[in-house]
């Protein structure tokens, strides 16, 4: 079931409701249920494949937790590894390695692979790389003994499945999470408040700002490169970025919300990540959960660094460069990392793309003193230029294709490409026309607003006065959302 449906609210609301009606001792056992429910939904024989998942990470920590043998610790941890991403690699990546076999065999006199002869088609199953990575994550904390097993299968099937984060996230540590769901939870009525404004914020998130652009989104992304002036591919890239951005956070609002109204706290995935002044500051600010997953599964262990034990913070974490072999070390784990997080995003070498350019950005960042002062220094110039870099990033990953990634990189660096569309110009293109306009609003908007939500941070108004304010931006959300819940956009990161 989609989040952003009339559907979803009601059942959010039951599942509220008989949540808390429920003895704490039966919660846990509701909470599972109504999280295999809805995740049978979408298709219940994959439901299966998510219980063997979790099965088999709640099996291998509890025999990792069981022995002091460092040999059979580490090949429980194996198994569990190789499990789990196996089946990661089957499902996501299959059809990936075969085309880039077939295009490599025939170089070497082989013959190619024909997946049409397999006798069956893989369907990708919803939210496998989000659910993978948090099983993941358990049973190597419980290898490292940052944290002991939880005894209670259920609760960590709950975990694993609770149906607000499932699909896209954020993805979740077991110590932030399991010691919630084990304790004794009171209504609290500013909690449930609070998670319905941000389950209305994520909607309106969703349906109202990420579906209004996704159609000028889809008109230029759907127009030959080579027709494109530089000005479109900014515009292009603006919009894909605003669209990506509410899309995602507005999911990320809508989970966290509906965890928040049955007692129980996600950590923040998203916090204003356009108003970054470095590549540092952007992914302390983007999908918080899955930069710091990277930065302690991933990056730090290559670096040769000690792992944190949060999912705060992101992938921003100073490197200790002191001498040429550490800095080495350190350039080779960021790039290979990034490389990594590209591919966790899709199985195509554009988004490879994506993640080197990340990569790089920040190796740049890292090594001109210049760019390492800026945001101390001159802020709003930092802003000025980490905005472009982040949106220009996201030409490859909406591209169809290297190509038209390329070409589209091309005509930014290309000064005669830097005018007006014909069309634009005169209003011929009514859907060029708008998405310029679009393109502006949103820039300035969001930009205004976060600079007025920071004044009223450091100066809040009189309570009745933000009363009345959010009573009003309450209702003008909901008028907005219910006019524009005609078309139903699935999330972009659903099918990652």
């Amino acid at each position: 079931m989609l989040f952003n449906s009339l559907g979803y609210l009601l059942l959010l609301a039951l599942g509220v409701v008989v949540h808390w009606l429920l003895p704490h001792r039966l919660r846990i056992w509701f909470l599972a249920a109504m999280s295999l429910l809805m995740y049978s939904m979408w298709r219940w024989e994959f439901t299966g494949l998510l219980l063997f998942s979790a099965t088999l990470d709640f099996v291998c920590a509890a025999r990792i937790a069981a022995t002091e043998s460092r040999r059979r610790r580490l090949a429980w941890l194996l198994l569990a590894l190789v499990g789990d991403f196996g089946l990661l690699v089957f499902f996501k990546y299959a059809y990936f390695l075969v085309d880039n076999a077939n295009w490599l065999l025939p170089h070497l006199g082989m013959g190619t692979i024909r997946p049409a002869d397999w006798g069956f088609r893989i369907i990708l199953p919803l939210g496998i790389s989000f659910y993978i990575f948090q099983t993941i994550s358990y049973t190597i904390d419980v290898y490292r003994r940052t944290i002991p097993p939880t005894r209670s299968y259920v609760t960590f099937l709950v975990y694993v499945t609770y149906w607000p984060q499932l699909i896209a996230g954020p993805i979740l540590r077991a110590d932030e999470v399991i010691p919630q769901l084990e304790k004794v939870r009171t209504f609290s009525f500013d909690q449930c408040q609070a998670g319905c404004w941000l389950v209305l914020a994520g909607f309106f998130k969703k349906v109202v700002v990420a579906d209004g652009v996704a159609r000028m989104v889809d008109y230029w992304f759907g127009q030959p490169a080579s027709n494109l002036t530089a000005v479109d591919v900014w515009v292009a890239a603006l919009l894909f970025g605003f669209q990506i951005y509410c899309d995602f956070s507005g999911y990320s609002d809508i989970a966290i919300g509906s965890a928040k109204m049955m007692g129980i706290e996600f950590p923040k995935n998203f916090n204003w990540p356009y108003m970054a002044v470095s590549p540092r500051d952007f992914w302390k600010r983007w999908h918080i959960s899955l930069s710091s997953w990277v930065r302690d599964y991933l990056y730090l262990p290559l670096a040769g660094q000690k792992f944190q034990t949060r999912s705060v913070g992101g992938i921003a974490v100073a490197a200790d460069e002191q001498d040429s072999g550490s800095r080495r070390r350190t350039t080779m784990a960021l790039i290979l990392t990034w490389l990594i997080m590209g591919l966790w995003h899709g199985a195509a070498w554009k988004f490879v793309l994506w993640g080197l350019y990340h990569g790089l950005i920040i190796l740049a960042y890292r090594s001109i003193p210049l760019l390492q002062k800026l945001p101390q220094k001159l802020p709003v110039l930092a802003w000025a230029i980490m905005l472009p870099l982040a949106m220009i990033g996201w030409i490859p990953f909406r591209a169809h294709s290297l190509a038209q990634a390329g070409t589209m990189f091309l005509k930014l660096f290309s000064p005669a490409q830097y005018h007006v569309a014909e069309g634009v110009a005169n209003l011929s293109v009514r859907i060029a026309g708008e998405s310029y306009l679009w393109a502006f609003l949103l820039l300035a908007m969001s930009s205004a607003l976060y600079l007025v939500l920071r004044r009223l941070e450091r100066r809040p108004l009189p309570v009745a006065v933000e009363t009345a304010g959010r009573l009003v931006a309450a209702a003008s959300m909901t008028v907005l959302i219910l006019m524009s819940m005609s078309a139903k956009e699935v999330f972009i990161y659903f099918q990652f």
